[in-house]
């Protein structure tokens, strides 16, 4: 048994490391690419739109926070075009107007992998306003009020875009543009090489909420903002991803990785916490010492570290002379060996010994010898021997 510490201690850092491992295990499985509130329409803060959103409704704009994917959109658009007519065919219906804020500067190879809807959007007859995809920095400088038609907008960036062909610019100076216009097909393009165009920390700049507002509200459509982009998500969303609540579909959606670490944690934290012994607690009682034990056998390391084999021979030959003389009843006086050899012949049951080899030998020369004498020694305490005390030195 190993002694315990206290219950309260114990229970201490136990929860401790439950607490560590909790923490340690949130970052390791931390979706490495997470949507921030930035540019979002709920988000109070400098970079969130949730100033310009409620200027719209001011307005009386008709705009409405789209929270599932867009993909959901453009088929629930389709279906109420087939009912009357298509974008394609009657150029004269109103088309809908999509804004997607990043939460980030995104060049244009990753708009396809954030936003893989854009090309079904745009071929639907739709408009798109993308703010923050980013290009190479310029000369410019890096905060400057550009004119527009809506009045002088501010902008914190030198991001700039080289004019193209067929190319709208709705804000631009002698760097390039930072608001731009593109026709794809049936659909128009709105870019922006920032993603703070309109942010709350424009809100004393009337001139960004009033461009921003002219680019989405020209058609006439109603405003989409896709905040699913930034993670939000309807109860119906919800509840496609996650499969309805069922463990297989999460289990599924989840990856591996995430799934074995879960799984180990709460491996760790049930040996933890099972960790525990049956019945009290009992105190280990103190070992008791020998003290003579204890000296012989320190006696008996300090004299093979030294080699002393004369010692121990002279010792040992000593004590195990007194003991035959006391068996033999020759008392405790030393007598000579002669005499010692004597009362052991006068003994009948015992067998024929040279005493002297075993009590007088010659000083050993290594352990081998040693050994071969103390064998030699140890056979005078053999069952036969009936002289009496057979206990040893």
């Amino acid at each position: 048994m190993t002694r315990s510490l206290p219950f309260n201690r114990r229970t201490l850092i136990l929860a401790l490391l439950a607490l560590a491992l909790l923490l340690g295990l949130m970052l390791v499985t931390a979706p490495a690419t997470s949507y921030s509130d930035s540019g979002s329409t709920w988000h109070r803060g400098p970079a969130g739109y949730s100033a310009w959103y409620e200027s719209l409704e001011q307005q009386g704009v008709t705009v409405q926070r789209w929270q599932r994917p867009v993909d959901d959109l453009i088929e629930q658009l389709g279906e109420v075009e087939e009912s009357t007519v298509t974008l394609i065919q009657n150029p004269a219906a109103i088309p809908e107007t999509l804004v997607a804020v990043l939460p980030g500067f995104i060049d244009e190879p990753g708009l396809s992998a954030l936003l893989p809807w854009m090309p079904d959007w745009i071929e639907a007859g739709h408009r798109l306003v993308v703010l923050g995809v980013k290009f190479p920095a310029t000369a410019a400088p890096f905060s400057q009020t550009l004119t527009s038609e809506a009045g002088p907008v501010k902008i914190d960036t030198r991001r700039r875009y080289s004019q193209g062909p067929n190319l709208g610019v709705a804000l631009e100076d002698e760097y390039g543009a930072v608001v731009w216009q593109q026709v794809f097909g049936s659909g128009e393009v709105t870019m922006a090489a920032t993603p703070y165009l309109a942010a709350n920390a424009y809100l004393n700049e009337p001139g960004n909420f009033a461009l921003l507002t002219e680019l989405v509200t020209s058609s006439g459509g109603r405003v989409w903002v896709d905040e699913y982009l930034h993670g939000y998500r309807d109860q119906e969303a919800i509840a496609t991803e996650v499969g309805g609540g069922s463990w297989l579909n999460y289990l599924a959606r989840t990856p591996l990785a995430i799934v074995v670490l879960q799984a180990l944690a709460v491996m760790l934290l049930a040996l933890l916490a099972l960790n525990h012994r049956l019945g009290q607690r009992h105190t280990l009682p103190a070992p008791q010492v020998d003290n003579s034990r204890a000296y012989i056998q320190a006696l008996a390391g300090v004299l093979h570290k030294a080699g002393s084999h004369d010692f121990v021979v002279q010792t040992l030959s000593q004590a195990e002379r007194i003991r035959l003389q006391k068996s033999l009843g020759l008392g405790n006086t030393l007598l000579p060996v002669e005499q010692l050899q004597a009362a052991w012949d006068a003994q009948p049951t015992l067998p024929t010994t040279d005493l002297a080899a075993i009590l007088n030998p010659p000083i050993p020369k290594g352990e081998g010898q040693l050994r071969d004498w103390l064998k030699r020694l140890q056979s005078l305490h053999y069952p036969g021997n009936t002289t009496g005390d057979t206990s040893g030195p």
